[in-house]
């Protein structure tokens, strides 16, 4: 069993000063630590004696797949849950770190959870694990910024504490456990949908996220396998967003000029289909486009329901940021854990918008599986 004298013999690594959060969260409770990182505490009590009066969001599966004997991590209460995150700049990053301290709350033994923001920098969540290392904590949750270039990092940390990989794949598998979307087949059921839509035949445009995230080049191998077998539908173009709303437009404003004929939009989130679309509507050509493919987020859901608009989102679950929080719980407590624990993807078609979408209330337009946090962990608008 590795306790606190094993973590007290880690190697204390230079630490560097962590990006602060880019969004006013007031439901995260949160407090600006003398480092530069986002600490906040877990359960009501730390005691093993009593219980939280807060449910957990999710269960850690005890069987199914690869299971990973996690004896050798068992350690003592309080604990201290280090998340090197990504980024926060966008909403559905925001959602999964509400759901991951939504999850620490249900969990006494979670004293302490130590938020690094990366802010879309490799160079920069490098620096944040190795801060997060010389911190001495328990157990660290990483959403990666690139799937290869974060190997390494990942492996030296896996060296030293059980890591648990939140929502973005990584190149090999040395980590202890990954909470993963299934992202590849995300996008066979976007594209597939595409597929129903045009009768295998049109002309169409793909939007993606940040070029070289795990998560996009996932969604787009599903995307890819899907369009291989429908040679009758062209893809005109393939842009890369950002998940921006404002760089979705200027692209599809730019892609309108150039290509009379656009039948469908096969788009990995509604992040950046809000801007596609005031493009397609600025132009006049909204009747034209047969089909659109997103995800979960408020806005794009109450314009595809408020529109009319043919079409198809694939939850992205949020949920995920709670399902690692579990993981590294029971890691802590000893307990075997999946090596992979995929969460399941949800088709919602337009004629089910309405039962999804939630009250309109300031920034509800960002928010995402609004109907699975509990209230207090909703982000409220400053």
């Amino acid at each position: 069993m590795r306790g606190k004298g094993f973590r007290a013999k880690r190697a204390m690594l230079v630490v560097l000063a962590v990006g602060v959060l880019a969004l006013v969260l007031a439901a995260c409770g949160a407090t600006d630590d003398d480092s530069g990182t986002e600490s906040t505490g877990g359960g009501e009590t730390s005691s093993s004696q009593q219980q939280s009066s807060v449910e957990p969001l999710t269960t850690v599966p005890t069987s199914g797949g690869e299971m990973v004997d996690t004896a050798e991590f068992k350690t003592d209460e309080p604990w201290t849950i280090g998340y090197s995150d990504a980024s926060l700049s966008n909403s559905w990053r925001v959602f999964a770190w509400q759901y991951m301290q939504a999850e620490a709350e249900a969990h006494p033994g979670v004293e302490e959870v130590i938020h690094a923001n990366a802010n879309d920098s490799t160079p920069k969540q490098v620096s944040d694990i190795e801060n997060l290392l010389s911190r001495d904590v328990d157990c660290m949750i990483i959403a990666p910024t690139s799937a290869t270039a974060l190997a390494p990092a990942i492996s030296a940390a896996s060296a030293q504490m059980p890591v648990v990989i939140n929502e973005r794949a990584v190149e090999g598998e040395n980590y202890t456990s990954f909470a993963s979307l299934k992202a590849v087949e995300m996008g066979e059921l976007q594209a597939e949908a595409v597929v129903q839509a045009l009768g295998g035949k049109g002309k169409i445009v793909v939007l993606q996220g940040i070029q070289g995230a795990g998560p996009v080049t996932e969604n787009l191998e599903g995307m890819e396998k899907v369009l291989d077998e429908n040679p009758g539908l062209e893809v005109i173009a393939t842009e890369y967003t950002d998940w921006s709303r404002d760089k979705a437009k200027q692209q599809m404003e730019n892609l309108l000029q150039a290509n009379p004929q656009i039948d469908g939009i096969l788009s990995d989130s509604g992040l950046q289909n809000e801007g596609a679309f005031e493009a397609v509507k600025d132009a006049g050509r909204v009747d034209e486009v047969k089909v659109w493919t997103g995800d979960t987020v408020q806005g794009w859901m109450r314009t595809v329901d408020k529109e009319e608009l043919p079409g198809v989102v694939v939850d992205r679950p949020t949920i995920v940021g709670a399902e690692s929080m579990a993981l590294c719980v029971a890691i802590l407590e000893g307990k075997p854990v999946p090596k992979l624990w995929s969460t399941e993807n949800v088709v919602i078609d337009q004629t089910e918008m309405s039962e999804y979408i939630a009250k309109d209330t300031p920034g509800s337009s960002e928010w995402w599986d609004w109907w699975n946090l509990p209230e207090k962990w909703l982000p409220k608008s400053s």
